[in-house]
């Protein structure tokens, strides 16, 4: 590994590394960079919870969009009813709502999937899925039940996946759903470029599909806070629970190669050559090249 570089500003544990940006998105703030250099940072009251998802210079957070070329902030009008009543579902007051768990926009930002929960008197399902359009219309329920929240989504040109107690995979066309048996839910999802590979993380392993095949080709077993595959499927970037960061080259699944770093990492992202650290102590983002 080469060296670290430090980037100036305030840090999140969700990160996205994509074409000249560096994003960094906890629940109230997101930091921006451009080209390693500070470009914004946006705070808000309200939670935005889940990996920010960037198109072009439009940067989809929660139920806000940040133009990152003229560096505005527009909240979308009608989301956060939406996720209150679930689409519209049912009537709800101060303390009796859902609440967001996760955001994942879809990579063109015409819809969102939405994890929300129940707070308040026992009567409504108590966690859901919910596929809503960029204005915040129901599009679907996708999943809801009488457990947690769900953890972790993802959208992909194709498909739609949540990390469900029993991992479903949605056709996002006819919404019918493909069950995946998995004894813990995904706290993170991840697909190649090319949706051939499917990256998913749980506490005690990370698995790596063939999504062709539609089955799992490697699982590596541990104690894992979190994981990352680069868009060209080359290298998973894995972290464990304290912190020790290791490279997997997926052509030779059974070599990891711990990553030197200036210190203990909480969680990564990657692109296919470089990868971007959010590290335990002082908040602190770093950059280096991935070789």
């Amino acid at each position: 590994m080469k060296n670290w570089k430090t980037l100036t500003g305030n840090g999140g544990n969700k990160l996205v590394l994509k074409d000249n940006y560096s994003i960094a998105a906890s629940l109230h703030q997101v930091t921006v960079w451009k080209e390693d250099k500070p470009l914004l940072q946006h705070h808000t009251d309200t939670p935005q919870p889940g990996f920010p998802t960037l198109i072009g210079d439009q940067l989809y957070w929660g139920a806000d969009v940040l133009d990152l070329a003229a560096n505005v902030r527009h909240e979308i009008p009608g989301m956060q009813e939406a996720i209150r009543t679930a689409g519209g579902q049912y009537q709800v007051s101060h303390g009796n709502e859902y609440t967001p768990s996760v955001f994942a926009w879809a990579p063109d930002g015409r819809a969102v999937a939405v994890s929300v929960q129940w707070i308040g008197i026992p009567g409504p399902p108590p966690a859901k899925v919910l596929l809503l359009d960029k204005e915040g219309r129901l599009l679907q329920t996708l999943w809801e039940d009488s457990n947690l929240p769900v953890a972790a989504l993802y959208i992909s040109d194709n498909w739609i996946l949540a990390g469900t107690p029993q991992f479903r995979v949605f056709d996002k066309a006819t919404f019918k759903a493909t069950i995946i048996p998995e004894q813990l839910p995904a706290v993170r999802i991840e697909m190649t470029a090319d949706e051939k590979q499917l990256l998913l993380l749980q506490h005690n392993h990370i698995g790596l599909w063939d999504t062709t095949a539609g089955k799992e080709i490697n699982r590596w077993k541990g104690n894992w806070n979190d994981a990352t595959i680069t868009p060209d499927g080359k290298y998973i970037i894995a972290v464990d629970f304290e912190g020790k960061t290791f490279l997997i080259n997926t052509a030779a699944p059974h070599e990891q190669q711990q990553v030197e770093a200036p210190g203990a990492i909480f969680s990564v992202a990657a692109d296919d050559n470089r990868l971007l650290a959010f590290f335990m102590h002082g908040a602190v983002v770093r950059i280096t090249t991935l070789l």
